[in-house]
């Protein structure tokens, strides 16, 4: 839904007020998260229509978000509560949106692959894969990493490719101190995590696909494993699904995120088969391994839209 800028304005004052949000830099607002309540992790851009969480990954329309806050259920009273509050005087000025283009991108200072090196740095990051599960060849033949100086020494590097170009990496803890992920920022790389997708080539290639969160747990599965990066899937992402050659997705995201496995799976079942497979809780792709994992998938049927309907109503969601 388009809106001009007069309600735009509106809705900046009335999440001003509301939400105590503030403007932060490139057309974003932030404020705490009114699904959560984690500190200052919300973003509001009103040139973009969008709102997200960086923590629970909720994602609403701005017009949405006053419908939540509200308990209204039509844009009109949406409307009403604009105009009828103290939300006038601000005059919104659009944010030129646009999307970044892939800039050089390289692996970062002190990177190594995998199968290199025999210190104590080398060692721990191999033994921390085989326990994982992996071999070490396959993944010295993707290219997989880690650094030994740097922003990066002790973590794991995950390159993300597409048509043999380097678009993204993941940073993954296996030694020291530091956040559990140190992923690059978007001035790095060109293009933000809502537009990368790990082995996204397999998009082209297989008629099945299986859809995960995270990049160990895509290749847990092998050649036809994609990740995501994130448990809310990016209308980009979605729309390169749905554009694919693909006919069957297998959706496998975290457990804990079974209202977003389910919002995926409505977008593309209107065009390709799905099916949504849940794991045991507290556990993943990964910590269950392949095998386990398929006799799962297997256990599972492929969903139309009224069964998905069925799961979401049991759940609750």
């Amino acid at each position: 839904m388009r809106l001009n800028n007069h309600t735009k304005g509106r809705l900046h004052e009335y999440f001003r007020y509301k939400l105590k949000a503030f403007d932060y830099r490139k057309g974003w607002m932030k404020s705490d998260c009114p699904y959560c309540g984690r500190e200052k992790k919300f973003g509001i851009n009103l040139s973009n229509n969008r709102c997200n969480c960086f923590k629970c990954g909720e994602h609403p329309s701005p017009i949405s978000l006053v419908m939540y806050l509200e308990s209204t259920d039509s844009f009109q009273e949406v409307l009403s509560v604009l105009e009828s509050g103290d939300y006038s005087g601000y005059v919104f000025k659009e944010e030129k949106v646009e999307l970044k283009g892939k800039k050089e991108f390289f692996l970062p200072e002190g990177f190594k692959n995998i199968s290199m090196g025999t210190s104590l740095l080398a060692r721990s990051a191999r033994n921390y894969l085989k326990k994982r599960g992996f071999k070490i060849e396959e993944l010295a033949r993707k290219g997989w990493g880690y650094c030994n100086t740097g922003k990066y020494l002790g973590y794991i590097i995950i390159p993300f490719t597409e048509h043999g170009q380097l678009t993204y990496f993941n940073a993954r803890l296996y030694m020291g101190a530091g956040p559990k992920y140190n992923n690059p920022e978007v001035d790095v790389t060109g293009l933000g995590k809502s537009f990368i997708i790990y082995n996204a080539d397999a998009l082209e290639i297989y008629r099945t696909v299986y859809i995960c969160e995270g990049a160990i747990n895509a290749e847990t599965l092998g050649e036809n494993g994609i990740a995501t990066g994130g448990k809310a899937v990016s209308r980009w992402q979605v729309n390169k699904f749905i554009k694919s050659p693909v006919e069957k997705f297998i959706i496998l995201i975290d457990p804990d995120a079974k209202d977003k496995a389910l919002d995926l799976a409505f977008k593309l079942v209107p065009f390709k088969k799905v099916k949504v497979v849940f794991l045991p809780d507290n556990e993943d792709v990964n910590s269950l391994g392949k095998q386990r994992t398929l006799e799962y998938v297997r256990e599972t049927t492929y969903q139309t839209y009224q069964e998905l309907l069925t799961i979401k109503s049991q759940l609750k969601l």
